[in-house]
């Protein structure tokens, strides 16, 4: 039975907005992976060129600054620089959120999103990352050092066949099997830091995710859909 909102308005299903997202997802998660799979790839040919066509010492992870991205000063930095589109943007409708009929309303009174709204909204996204970051940190730490030991190993077996590269790739994927490398790992855990953040709707009369809840939005049907 569908939700009444402000105004009359029909609060939008779970059901609803996961198709929403899965129309998204596919419309540009590929672009995206493309595009930062082109860029890497490209940097990776450019170190190479540099490096004379020898690369096998150069670790990707430690020259590019990803560990730097979680530091709390960073956080806040990419927090100021898209605050501006956020707001911009805060009454703009997906192509999943237009084909499934979506839009997100002020809780109060059924109209646009203020821009008020839209700030604390994505204050709370912010907050609940950094909490997620410090209650993983442990797995994070240890990862890295994991990380750092594999990487020792997999030079170690380089530089011992450098003349051999059939060699060097048995090498290679011995300290890979030795090492137990199982990448799906930190995505999990990245997976499980959300969960905080959208479970909420599960129980809400609303349907409202936490960002959602204290930012005062609702995701709501268009009339006539």
């Amino acid at each position: 039975m569908p939700v009444s909102g402000p105004g009359g308005l029909e609060i939008a299903s779970l059901q609803r907005r996961a198709l929403a997202a899965l129309i998204d997802a596919a419309l540009f998660v590929p672009p995206v992976m493309l595009a930062g799979g082109g860029g890497v790839w490209l940097y990776m040919a450019w170190r190479r060129r540099r490096a004379g066509g020898d690369d096998d010492d150069f670790d990707f992870a430690e020259r590019v600054p990803f560990r730097r991205l979680a530091e709390p000063r960073w956080q806040l930095a990419m927090w100021v620089a898209t605050a501006p589109l956020d707001i911009a943007l805060r009454n703009w409708c997906s192509p999943g959120a237009r084909a499934m009929g979506l839009r997100r309303v002020d809780a109060r009174t059924g109209g646009p999103v203020s821009v008020r709204c839209a700030l604390i909204h994505k204050a709370v996204e912010a907050a609940s990352r950094v909490l997620n970051q410090r209650a993983h940190r442990p797995f994070y730490r240890r990862l890295t050092e994991r990380h750092d030991a594999i990487q020792a190993d997999m030079r170690e077996a380089r530089r011992a066949h450098a003349d051999d590269p059939e060699a060097r790739e048995r090498a290679v994927a011995e300290v890979q099997r030795r090492h137990d490398i199982r990448p799906w790992g930190c995505c999990a855990v990245g997976l499980l830091g959300l969960l905080p953040r959208y479970l909420p709707a599960l129980w809400s009369p609303r349907n409202q995710t936490l960002p959602e809840r204290v930012a005062g939005t609702i995701v709501v049907v268009e009339r006539g859909r």
